[in-house]
């Protein structure tokens, strides 16, 4: 049963393309590049096997077919893997890279550098086979230009890449990927290898002639060498070549110029601390679904999400609960995609978006209330909290809540979760007060089921409701229309506020249901 849908779906796709009209011929461009983020930082039974975040007959996440067998270390793993992908008619693998120039050597990056001997072994076995198997690009994991990450002072500081030594850190962490690894071996597209970046989360600066910096210095280092520099949208504009957007296997395709990001679906349940929503494989549905998307785009680079990240279930390889399922349906769908096929009638999905998780660990006492409420001026909380994130790092100081302004962090945005034992995943209209101090113009941010606002309703903004003066303090309600609050904002918050200046004192936060 596990493959059924997957050849169902393959065999409607290919039905349809031949009853139908033979597809515009396509202008010429780019050659196609179809690539795959590998995680390579498997070690058994030790290095991301430990329990309760690992493979596991646990029901949420998938195992290898032969766990014992699984090693960064190990020509043969690399090789079984590398084939794999050959196989399908992927073009290229993205390692996912955590080595951090000056850091190599620290035990949650080492298997970076400590990998990628045996992964060129690998190559080279199966070139002289004759197999086929991808080139190597980069996915460089920008986690490491978190200083914590890298281990050095401030820990919670991050690297700035408007400097000459965050510039260093970030063009080094390319540059000396590639020198360990022989270019022969190297992935290119536009003529250029191919590096793709994370998110921009980790970085406290950056600007616009990052791309240019880095390929100065990867001319410098590889004279005659080009760069094609895929970054991921949070980067906004820094001389990229190309654009993606990661979350792709979560959120649904990722169509960007030239470029469709997709996956097979995801889930986190297993990784502590997590309350990411899933989003259900459908057997597989949800991935023809989202190479239906990618063939209509006709992209010059398709990103496969991912390859085997497996503690947050959205693995493409070989697993013992689905076979090669996935390896047979991604083979089919390359073959299309290099042959203009025309997509075909939409596949159906049953849940078209991704189902959210309840987080019942705190606030019970809000199962029965007919508010929650969090009030800094009396130290007490109901039913609602605060939720610190990058983009709002929260302190309580003076009997308010305020936007942290001490130079390790902030941002415009004060976030806020509502107990689920309250309310989850609802349909309904409520009232939310906040009495603050008016130093800032503020306005709220909430997850509803308005779909044409950013991420599906996640971020809608609420209507103005009352405002009224007590003493020094402003009361103002505000209007949250067909809320949902199934925790889609930023660390799972249902709502934040929006402090334009930075500035602001939040004395209190009230939320009820309108009747």
């Amino acid at each position: 049963m596990r493959a059924l849908f997957l050849s169902l779906a393959i065999g409607m796709l290919g039905s349809a393309a031949a009853q139908a009209p033979a597809p515009a011929p396509v202008p010429p461009g780019p050659a196609i590049t179809v690539a795959t983020h590998y995680f390579y930082w498997y070690q058994w039974p030790s290095e991301h096997f430990a329990r309760p975040d690992a493979p596991g007959p646990d029901g949420h996440c998938h195992q290898f077919p032969a766990p014992e067998q699984v090693s960064y270390l190990s020509v043969d793993w690399h090789a079984e893997n590398l084939a794999a992908m050959g196989d399908c008619g992927i073009d290229a693998a993205l390692p996912v890279y955590w080595g951090a120039p000056g850091a190599y050597d620290l035990p949650p990056l080492a298997f970076s550098r400590r990998g990628l001997p045996p992964m060129v072994a690998a190559l080279d076995r199966l070139a002289a086979a004759g197999t086929p198997a991808p080139r190597l690009g980069l996915m460089y994991d920008t986690t490491t230009l978190a200083n914590a990450v890298r281990g050095v002072q401030p820990a919670d500081g991050k690297a700035d890449l408007t400097t000459p030594a965050g510039r260093a850190l970030f063009c080094g962490t390319v540059v000396e990927y590639f020198a360990a690894i022989p270019d022969r071996h190297w992935a290119r597209h536009r003529g250029g290898v191919l590096v793709v970046l994370y998110v921009s989360a980790f970085a406290a600066k950056w600007d616009r002639e990052l791309g240019a910096t880095l390929r100065r210095a990867f001319q410098q280092r590889f004279p005659g060498e080009r760069v094609c520099l895929v970054a991921d949208a949070s980067w906004g504009d820094i001389g990229q070549d190309l654009t993606t957007r990661w979350g792709a296997a979560l959120w649904g395709p990722s169509l960007h110029p030239g470029v469709a990001q997709i996956g097979p679906g995801y889930d986190d349940r297993v990784v502590p601390g997590r309350h990411s929503p899933v989003r259900e494989r459908e057997d597989g549905a949800f991935y023809a679904h989202s190479w239906q998307r990618a063939l209509r785009h006709r992209p010059e680079l398709v990103l496969l999400e991912t390859w085997n990240e497996m503690h947050e279930g959205s693995e493409l390889c070989a697993t013992r609960e689905t076979g090669t399922a996935y390896l047979e349906a991604t083979r089919a769908f390359v073959a299309r995609l290099r042959a203009g096929d025309d997509p075909g009638p939409p596949v159906p999905l049953r849940w078209p978006e991704p189902r959210p998780r309840p987080q019942l660990g705190w606030g019970e006492e809000a199962a029965d209330a007919v508010e929650v409420a969090a009030d800094y001026a009396a130290g007490t909380r109901r039913g609602l909290r605060e939720i610190a994130q990058d983009d709002g790092a929260p302190e309580v100081r003076d009997g308010t809540l305020r936007p942290r302004r001490d130079g390790r962090g902030g941002g415009s945005f004060l976030y806020f979760q509502v107990s689920d034992h309250f309310v989850f995943d609802t349909a309904a209209d409520f009232v939310l007060e906040v009495v603050h101090d008016a130093v800032a113009p503020l306005q709220v941010e909430y997850d509803s089921r308005d779909r044409r606002q950013p991420l599906g309703g996640a971020y809608t903004p609420s209507r103005p409701g009352l405002k009224r003066r007590e003493g020094p303090w402003v009361v103002e309600t505000f209007l949250l229309r067909g809320a949902r609050f199934a925790n889609r904002q930023n660390g799972g918050a249902d709502l934040r506020l929006v402090l334009p200046w930075r500035t602001g004192a939040i004395r209190s936060v009230r939320l009820w249901r309108m009747r």
